[in-house]
Parts: C-alpha cells; sequence; structure tokens
C-alpha cells in the first residue's frame, strides 16, 4: 500500500500547526509590546500644582468625611494600608498602594497629580484610580482631603503592584482597558477654587465628583459596573431619594448591590443640603438618556 498521500497530509497538517502557533506567538509579542508601551508611557507635560494643605482640626475633621464620602478606603483598605483590589489572573492583579505610607514619600503636588490626574512622580500613569472624577475636585476639598491624610499614622500594608494577564493585555493593546490618565480628556477645565454654593451648581459638582465613578463622567451608567442613568432620579421624591442615598434602597424598594453598600459606607456622610442640591441637580436633567 502506498502511504505516501498519508505522509504528505501528515507533514502538512504539522506545518500548519507550526505556522499557526508562529503566528499566535507573534500576535502575543506584538499584544504585550503594544500593552506595555501604553502602561509604561509617560505624562511629562503634566505637573501637579501646589496645594495649601490647612493643619487646623476642623479642616482635618472635613477632610475625613470627605475620605468617606470619595470611597478612598473601598480601594485602599479600611486603615488606607493598601490591599489587593482586583485578582483575576487572565485579567489583572492589582495591588491598591498604601496611602499612610505615600503620604509620607510625596509632596502635596505630587498627590495632586496622581488624584486629580493619575500620575505618578514617575510620569507614568496609575491603574484604575478614578482620576476622570477626581479631576473636578475643588482645591479647598483636596486641601482637607490632604490635611486629614497627613495626620493617619503610618500602618504596615502591601506595596502597590500591578501584573496583566493575557485578557488584561489584550484589553489594554485594543483600547478596552484604560489608564487613569488615558480617561482624563485633554480640554477638562481646571477645578473649581471651592465647591459652588448655589444648589444645583453644587449638586453638579457632587454628582461628577462623587457619582461618576459608577456611573461614568456622563452620568448615564456604565453596564459594566451594572448602574443605570442617573436620570432615573426624576422619578424620585424627595424621602425616596433621601433613603436612596442612606440606605441603598431604591424607589419600589428592589434590593440593590453596590449602591447599597456605597450608600451605606459613604454617602450616608452627605449632609442635608448636599442631599439637597444632587437632588435639585439630577432633577434638572430629567428627559437625559
Amino acid at each position: 500500500m502506498n502511504r505516501a498521500p498519508g505522509r504528505k497530509i501528515l507533514r502538512w497538517g504539522a506545518w500548519l500547526l507550526g505556522g499557526l502557533a508562529g503566528l499566535a506567538l507573534v500576535a502575543a509579542t506584538g499584544i504585550y509590546i503594544a500593552s506595555e508601551l501604553l502602561v509604561q508611557r509617560t505624562y511629562p507635560g503634566v505637573v501637579g500644582k501646589p496645594v495649601a494643605v490647612p493643619r487646623d482640626s476642623a479642616s482635618v475633621a472635613a477632610g475625613a468625611r470627605l475620605v468617606q464620602i470619595y470611597g478612598c478606603s473601598g480601594c485602599h483598605a479600611e486603615h488606607l494600608q493598601g490591599q489587593v483590589f482586583f485578582d483575576e489572573p487572565r485579567v489583572a492583579r492589582l495591588v491598591a498602594p498604601n496611602l499612610t505610607h505615600a503620604v509620607q514619600r510625596y509632596s502635596d503636588a505630587e498627590l495632586e497629580r496622581i488624584i486629580r490626574h493619575g500620575i505618578r512622580p514617575t510620569g507614568r500613569s496609575v491603574i484604575a484610580m478614578p482620576s476622570d472624577a477626581f479631576a473636578g475636585l475643588s482645591d479647598a476639598s483636596l486641601a482637607r482631603i490632604l490635611a486629614y491624610l497627613r495626620t493617619r499614622p503610618v500602618v504596615e500594608g502591601p506595596g502597590p503592584s500591578l501584573r496583566l494577564g493575557p485578557l488584561g493585555r489584550l484589553g489594554v493593546a485594543t483600547g478596552k482597558f484604560k489608564t487613569a490618565a488615558m480617561l482624563i480628556p485633554p480640554d477638562t477645565p481646571a477645578p473649581p477654587a471651592a465647591p459652588p454654593t448655589d444648589s444645583v451648581a453644587l449638586g453638579s459638582y457632587l454628582a461628577h465628583t462623587a457619582c461618576a465613578e459608577c456611573h461614568g463622567t456622563d452620568l448615564r451608567g456604565d453596564v459594566n459596573l451594572g448602574s443605570v442613568n442617573l436620570a432615573v432620579v426624576s422619578g424620585y421624591s424627595p424621602d425616596e431619594f433621601v433613603r436612596l442615598l442612606q440606605t441603598g434602597i431604591p424607589k419600589g424598594g428592589r434590593k440593590l448591590g453596590l449602591m447599597a453598600e456605597v450608600a451605606q459606607r459613604r454617602f450616608v456622610a452627605l449632609n442635608p443640603t448636599e442631599v439637597a442640591a444632587l437632588y435639585a441637580y439630577l432633577h434638572s436633567r430629567s428627559g437625559q438618556s
């Protein structure tokens, strides 16, 4: 029996598999290089802004409240000592930095650059920091936050680290996942000196700095987080809205996950004036989709 055709088919199959493996290796190498270039990119044109950090006890107490509202412990752990924030081997392993160490190492201007611009002192971007929301944080609010952080005792915790898995690298290379600095538009307005006093303007300020982390900077929701368009607030009464922010229980009483946690851990620290301002602003956006 002539087995030559069979041997040829086997050889062709081996060549084909070898070629596919080679192409896969080339593609994987290209994805790795592209993702690494984006992660290692530096932003030399963005410099930190000096911040006049107060030292009085009232400012420190105000900073503690703001740290609660903006959810610093959610990523950086209860005592701000850092923690493993995300760990999915195929995607990434991300350790949030120890803030009690960071405030000892960095100047106020360097911390401003990290918080508002998402850029480390090395010039590279941080990952997963909601700097696109914090870009609008007022000078006064940021100063009080730093005042509080600088009073915190040093607590030992894990050092910051980022390890991207294959899906994470593919997401970065294709633009699905972006670093903090990449999410901030170059035409972002300068932050205000202090939070506005007008009710609707104050509500806008709070929505875009405290709610945007989950609902997006356009406040239209994020399918990845399961967050809704905040235009739904137009259907809430003032009392229903207060209950939502303080307990996480929405109109109708259905059970919520992330919002319930955020309300009970963070938004309970909003004062009545801030809650009323948020309600006034979100109602002014009724009809937007």
